[in-house]
């Protein structure tokens, strides 16, 4: 925007006497006859009224340092080392400071075993944020007595996979506990026990989200994806899935897409990725045959 001033003894050009523009985008004072610049880069001091902002301008406004993660917002102390310390007075002002409560101890090895597991099956950074938050919400009813922290953490972070769809197995996140004596079982009580007192609703498993990591797993051609899901929803849709586990359901639909278009796998092999038997392969393959009457699978 260009403003111009009338001409007088103030406002005339220095060289010239002509007329003095002012550019506010520039905040530079320049004579329209010639060219001279008079100053650059003012600062405007007109007070422009009354501001309002939006909720978004108010949240980027208030804002001072970047959002914090779930996982690292759990103690910001900074430990103090107490060997260096000769006088008896800071030595027990550094044990005081070092000192944590029994809640920030729990919230802390609950982190480390969440970050562990994760760590080992490749989840991403949301899930633990999730399964974390879960996590505190239990913590703070105080109703964790009588089970380890291992097995909590574990079953929210089952949860938590669940909710976003990710092919994890209880029994496969289980395994991967830090304390050997925890078994799947008590895991998959800890993980009722959360539903019950925070009044979750986890969705059903779906066999869809176990196809592309069989296919990678298998090293097959992408193409399988699109007829196998294909058979998944139409033996779901009919009520067949029910009482049956999604990872066999998985594996017999693509086991039977295979066959009908001539790729060689055995049933051996599909099994063990999967992490079912043979017998549980052949049955719900066996099923989907029974319940789906298949002409033809576009390809």
């Amino acid at each position: 925007m260009e403003i111009e001033y009338p001409v007088n003894k103030i406002n005339a050009c220095l060289e010239c006497g002509g007329n003095i523009t002012l550019i506010q985008e520039r905040g530079d004072l320049i004579c329209n006859n010639c060219g001279l610049i008079l100053s650059e880069s003012n600062i405007e001091i007109i007070d422009e009224g009354e501001r309002y902002f939006n909720t978004e301008e108010m949240v980027m406004k208030s804002r001072i340092c970047p959002p914090q993660k779930i996982l690292l917002d759990i103690h910001h102390s900074t430990f103090l080392k107490e060997d260096f310390q000769e006088n008896p007075d800071l030595k027990r002002a550094v044990k005081q400071n070092n000192w944590l409560d029994w809640h920030q101890k729990n919230l802390i090895n609950a982190a480390n075993e969440i970050k562990r597991i994760a760590a080992t099956l490749r989840l991403p950074d949301y899930v633990k944020d999730m399964s974390m938050l879960l996590y505190k919400k239990y913590l703070k009813g105080n109703i964790l007595s009588g089970r380890s922290i291992s097995g909590m953490a574990t079953a929210c972070l089952y949860y938590a996979c669940r909710k976003n769809k990710i092919s994890r197995a209880l029994k496969e996140i289980s395994n991967k506990s830090s304390l050997n004596q925890e078994t799947t079982k008590e895991v998959y009580s800890c993980y009722k026990a959360l539903i019950k007192e925070l009044n979750l609703k986890p969705p059903p498993p779906d066999p869809v989200s176990y196809v592309p990591r069989l296919i990678a797993e298998l090293d097959l051609h992408p193409k399988v994806e699109s007829p196998t899901i294909k058979v998944i929803r139409a033996f779901t849709s009919r009520g067949c899935s029910a009482g049956r586990d999604p990872r066999g359901i998985a594996a017999g639909a693509l086991y039977l897409v295979c066959k009908m278009i001539n790729i060689r796998v055995s049933q051996k092999k599909i099994a063990k990725i999967a992490k079912i038997t043979n017998i549980t392969l052949c049955k719900r393959y066996k099923e989907i045959l029974d319940n789906l009457f298949i002409k033809k699978i576009k390809i």
